[in-house]
Parts: structure tokens; C-alpha cells; sequence
């Protein structure tokens, strides 16, 4: 029930430049992921080193020094995590818009090789039943008439009288 002729040469469907995007799509993304990650690691540093001047404040007895510097690095810490947090969802927003546009390039080139693989090929006569005819040709197999009425049921035996 084959719609392509044997002979008829289908180009195939360039998978090495779907791969090819694929592996540079996730390359972006590694790159993309470890600046976040060098970011994340600087906003630590940063953080340890507000603690580090607080505590030194905190030695010499001055507690209004150590509370507002204490304040500022928990300020700070939380606006960089928040800020880094809109980075990575913009990231994966992106990647996913990218991925999405490779898959569907992909389904659009299969498609266009199906389109011009039929045009080319030859029908071929009564190898498939007329597609007019498909929910009569497939009803005998299913048992039912083309209105949705189930078909009489045959019996195996031939047909019995209810007297005898």
C-alpha cells in the first residue's frame, strides 16, 4: 500500500544539519549556563565578603555597624539571586523558542521531501481502494455500515429457525 513509487529516489531529510544545530543549540546553552554559574559563584564571593566585614565590625562591639552591614549583604545577595533567577528563565525561554524553531524547520523540510515525493510518483491503479470509497472498503473489516449502523451479524452455522 505504498503511495511511492520503488524506483523514485525520496531526498532524505538533512539530518546532519538538524544535528548540526542541535549540537550548537546545546553548546549556546552550556556557555550560557556556566556564566550563570560564574555569576552565581561572584555573587557568593561577594556575600562571603559583606559577612567577612560584618563579623570584623561585629569585633569591635559596634552593633548598629554590624546590623546594617549584615542588612546590605542580605539585601544584596537576595537581588542578585533574583536577578540570576530572570536570567536562567530568560535563557530557558530562548533555548526552548530555538528548540522549538529546529523541530519545526525539521517537520517542514520532512514535509516539503513527502509533497514532492508524491507529486513525482505515479499512481498506481488498484493497488488502494478509491478514497471515496475507504469508510466502505474499511467497514466490511469493522463491521459496521458507512451511516454508523452496526452490520448484521453472520452466522457461522448458516440461519436457524426459533422453532425447530
Amino acid at each position: 500500500m505504498s503511495d511511492i513509487h520503488r524506483s523514485l529516489l525520496v531526498q532524505p531529510v538533512p539530518m546532519l544539519g538538524v544535528g548540526m544545530r542541535m549540537m550548537q543549540l546545546g553548546f549556546d546553552e552550556l556557555q550560557a549556563a556556566l556564566g550563570l554559574q560564574a555569576k552565581r559563584v561572584e555573587r557568593d564571593r561577594a556575600a562571603v565578603q559583606h559577612a567577612c566585614d560584618a563579623l570584623l565590625d561585629a569585633r569591635t562591639y559596634d552593633m548598629g555597624t554590624f546590623v546594617n552591614t549584615w542588612q546590605a549583604l542580605t539585601r544584596e545577595y537576595f537581588a542578585a539571586s533574583a536577578a540570576l533567577f530572570e536570567q536562567s528563565q530568560d535563557l530557558a525561554m530562548r533555548n526552548q523558542t530555538a528548540l522549538g524553531a529546529l523541530f519545526r524547520d525539521a517537520v517542514l523540510d520532512f514535509e516539503k521531501v513527502c509533497v514532492r515525493a508524491q507529486a513525482q510518483a505515479s499512481p498506481q491503479a488498484g493497488a488502494v481502494p478509491q478514497a471515496a470509497d475507504w469508510m466502505t472498503y474499511l467497514g466490511r473489516f469493522a463491521g459496521v455500515h458507512p451511516n454508523g449502523e452496526a452490520a448484521p451479524a453472520k452466522s457461522a452455522s448458516g440461519p436457524t429457525s426459533a422453532n425447530a
